[in-house]
């Protein structure tokens, strides 16, 4: 395959000409290339919504002899991608106020009501995820802390699965992904589904390998792919809807205003005067 396209630029110029089953695979390949090269062929054909030989097929018409080789090629391309860092606070701050506009839209408040409803209820809320979605799981569990819920928050993936396998019904288990698609996490919460745990997908992953397996996905507004650092909107809007949650549950869970002027009252002591 000649240098002078990209994958990605090159499925979108032949999209097209291609057959409505590979159209979907390309499109997919084109919406999330960072997520594809993590994939096997058979998980790609899953969640493109075609088959393995379509798959295969494409990857032939682009050039190459086989999967794995368009895969190999895709992650060198990615790799060399320069991230885009403009370091302009008007776009930074347009680009968050665009996504949570998206958010506003995609917020369903009856999804949340009910989840609200189940969190009063809950014996424990459990937040899992890794790296960057790790310090989203972190600050809502430590929210849900705040205001008197039983809660904790696990990154390490290991300790992820040894909680999940321990829950049961009266749990509930937060997955936090951009994507969707992160192994780790995507097990995880399998294993606390498989538990009996209510769970919870926080995602930007439209049909991505978390929603098969939650029990609930409230979607996030996505900001792009990630090529180097991550992206700001995603986890934004995730905060968002763990602050609104949170919100709910307050009005309906009785003594949670007063727990939490008690944890006031209590860190006041804290601080410096």
């Amino acid at each position: 395959m000649g240098e002078e396209f990209r994958i990605t630029e090159k499925l979108k110029a032949m999209i097209k000409g291609l057959n409505p089953a590979e159209k979907k695979a390309a499109k997919y390949i084109i919406d999330f290339p960072d997520d594809v090269i993590h994939h096997s062929i058979s998980e790609l054909s899953v969640l493109a919504g075609t088959s393995e030989t379509t798959i295969f097929r494409l990857s032939k018409k682009l050039g190459f002899n086989g999967y794995q080789a368009f895969k190999i090629q895709l992650a060198r391309e990615l790799s060399s991608e320069t991230p885009s860092i403009s370091a302009d606070k008007n776009k930074l701050i347009s680009d968050l106020i665009e996504a949570l506009n998206q958010q506003n839209h995609l917020i369903d408040e009856v999804q949340l009501d009910r989840i609200a409803s189940r969190i009063v209820k809950a014996s424990r809320l459990i937040f899992f995820g890794v790296a960057s979605s790790g310090i989203v799981a972190e600050f809502g569990a430590t929210l849900f802390m705040r205001a008197g819920f039983s809660t904790a928050f696990y990154t390490d993936p290991h300790l992820q699965i040894m909680t999940a396998v321990s829950l049961d019904k009266g749990d509930i288990v937060f997955g936090i992904s951009a994507s969707g698609n992160i192994r780790d996490t995507v097990k995880s919460i399998e294993v606390a589904s498989d538990s009996g745990a209510y769970t919870v997908a926080i995602t930007g992953g439209i049909g991505s390998r978390i929603v098969s397996v939650s029990t609930e996905t409230v979607y996030v507004a996505q900001g792009g792919h990630e090529t180097g650092i991550p992206l700001l909107q995603p986890r934004v809007c995730q905060l968002a809807v763990i602050q609104l949650l949170l919100e709910k549950s307050i009005r309906l869970r009785n003594g949670t205003m007063q727990t939490l002027e008690k944890v006031d009252r209590t860190l006041d002591k804290k601080r410096y005067v």
